[in-house]
């Protein structure tokens, strides 16, 4: 038997150079085999290869981690706009043939307060999804004049401050602002 001196693997006698490291191969018998020291350093780079992998892996996801908590405590102490309280409804009175109890005396309810919201209306239709003649004007339907130089036929059209909606067969679509030239009837 052969082995090469440099890997100490092991080749046939027909053998004449290392296929690894292209060294010539001495001759060994098998008690000088056995009794030489065996290779430990790719069991030693593989254990460190693995425990290198780990380490890194444990830092990128602490890293992660750490990220995703100082994002989450950002969101949470970012300041909340305060949201206005519901509006009580006025309940409907009893018919007097309902009941023969006496009626309670009637309390002083405050009058509701209108809350402004975020949307401003272009127009006073009701804004629907639903089947066609829904919400159209006498004067004809709408048409948006865009920026780019086209035009869109629109069943509906409103503003508000997210920008230009209109609905076009049942379908409500959104338009920046800047978009918008000019809305026009037909």
């Amino acid at each position: 038997m052969k082995r090469c001196p440099q890997c100490l693997f092991i080749y046939p006698e027909t053998d004449e150079r290392c296929d690894f490291d292209q060294t010539p191969l001495v001759v060994f018998n098998e008690a000088e085999i056995d009794a030489a020291p065996k290779p430990h350093a790719r069991k030693k780079f593989t254990i460190l290869f693995i425990l290198a992998a780990a380490v890194i892996t444990i830092g990128v996801f602490a890293v992660y981690f750490g990220l995703k908590a100082k994002a989450e405590q950002t969101v949470t102490n970012a300041p909340v706009a305060a949201t206005p309280e519901p509006q009580q409804q006025p309940t409907p009175s009893p018919s007097p043939s309902a009941s023969p109890s006496p009626s309670p005396s009637p309390t002083a309810k405050p009058s509701p307060v209108r809350v402004a919201t975020s949307h401003t209306t272009a127009s006073v239709d009701p804004v629907s999804t639903s089947g066609p003649g829904i919400g159209m004007r006498r004067g004809g339907k709408p048409v948006i004049l865009l920026t780019s130089g086209g035009k869109i036929d629109a069943d509906e059209v409103w503003r508000t401050r997210d920008g230009v909606w209109y609905r076009k067969n049942g379908i409500v679509t959104l338009l920046q602002s800047g978009r918008v030239k000019a809305i026009v009837s037909r």
